[in-house]
């Protein structure tokens, strides 16, 4: 079976997304993923060499030490799918001898669920005996437990250190409410590091969410996180890394002006690429660049926030060729239209991407309707791929062409 060379991201309906590979069959054939949960999957990007595809996904979170979305890779076919991030460990080679862990969630309400490294399930804790467990099954060697508590829409998450080598004592699992993950991935040359979006969230004075995002770049060996340099008073929208290996381009904002930024393989800052400064009555942000496969053109997404009177948003697509001072637009939506997630094809003459309507700003996350598209470089007049409203985040894989 020759590998995929288009994936995508498809939606059934009960909102379930899995990644769909039609170039190597049809039915369950073309289906690389089998994920439960709703709305799992919010990135995919293929390694640069194309022997890895790598998403960031809430499936199975629980696993992980701490994160909400966690980065997974996996071969072109769909076999070896596995947890890359999160201290994860697959329970089926989780050694032996095994202990079962008691102890309680402090501060835990409505359904709490425990569970620790490399055990078989979560339990749920007993609310009419303060929140107590039994965990059976848990590695002797392992090193974290963790605590979710479902209360309506508030999500409350803790995790402890665990040393059950001597005995396994009570534990007390706090919890609060926080939470943190990944949200897209860029896989560096070779697949023994990545790029990407880390946020972290809790609640403010009022009880709502506020973020904080950063660049990070992840040793898939050794699990270290490295932060982007990031200039004081930017934020963060996404980085990809080149393909010789030596740069990372990322997008940044601020009050004043969008950038394309580069740091190198250390995550050092070099400097801004391209500066867009705003416009009278827009704000401007660049987000998620990505290398052309001979690491000269770059595009990216340019989101627009038309803040006079009505606010109106849209997000265009841009293309910066080596020499410009200026880039050049590849696709020019209209107020309440988005392209997004630019995915290049292996010869660098046309780049995929997922379209959408949307009244308000667009945030993380899939949204309710999409399609993939494409658009020529030399040309660009933008054609339709799928027309089902239900198909997101195109990948190409890299040294292939489409048919």
């Amino acid at each position: 079976m020759a590998p995929p060379v288009l994936v995508f991201v498809q939606k059934t309906q009960n909102d379930t997304t899995n990644i769909i590979a039609p170039s190597i069959g049809v039915g369950d054939e073309g289906v690389l993923t089998h994920f439960p949960e709703p709305l799992s999957i919010d990135a995919l990007a293929w390694s640069k060499e194309g022997d890895w595809l790598a998403l960031a996904s809430s499936h199975a979170f629980v696993r992980s030490r701490q994160n909400e979305r966690n980065i997974f890779m996996m071969r072109p076919d769909g076999s070896e799918l596995r947890m890359v991030t999160g201290e994860y460990l697959d329970p089926a080679q989780a050694p032996g001898p095994y202990v079962t862990l008691e102890g309680s969630v402090e501060g835990g309400r409505g359904v709490c669920r425990v569970i620790a490294q490399g055990a078989v399930s979560p339990v749920e804790t007993d609310e009419t005996a303060d929140y107590g467990f039994s965990l059976s099954g848990v590695p002797q060697e392992a090193t974290w437990a963790r605590a979710v508590c479902q209360d309506g829409a508030d999500t409350l998450q803790g995790d402890i250190d665990l040393s059950l080598q001597e005995r396994a004592e009570r534990v007390t699992i706090p919890v609060q409410a926080r939470g943190q993950g990944w949200r897209d991935v860029s896989l560096a040359p070779g697949s023994l590091r990545f790029v990407g979006t880390f946020y972290e969230w809790d609640l403010d004075e009022e009880g709502a969410r506020r973020y904080q995002v950063r660049g990070a770049i992840y040793d898939l060996e050794s699990g270290q996180i490295t932060w982007l340099e990031l200039p004081e008073k930017k934020e963060f929208y996404g980085a990809d890394w080149s393909f010789d290996g030596v740069r990372i381009v990322g997008g940044l904002a601020d009050e004043e002006a969008a950038y394309l930024w580069e740091w190198d393989a250390e995550g050092k800052s070099v400097g801004a690429i391209l500066t867009l400064d705003n416009p009278e009555d827009q704000f401007l942000t660049i987000v998620r660049p990505r290398w052309s496969p001979q690491d000269t053109g770059i595009v990216f997404e340019l989101h627009r926030w038309y803040w006079w009177a009505d606010p109106k948003f849209r997000t265009d697509l841009m293309l910066l060729e080596p020499g410009q001072e200026q880039p050049v637009s590849l696709v020019v939506s209209e107020w309440g239209q988005h392209v997004t997630h630019p995915a290049w094809t292996a010869t660098g003459m046309v780049v995929f991407y997922q379209k959408h309507a949307q009244e308000g700003d667009i945030g993380p996350g899939l949204p309710p309707y999409a399609d993939i598209w494409s658009v020529p470089i030399s040309d660009p007049m933008p054609a339709p791929w799928t027309d089902d409203g239900i198909s997101y985040l195109p990948a190409v894989r890299p040294q292939m062409e489409l048919p």
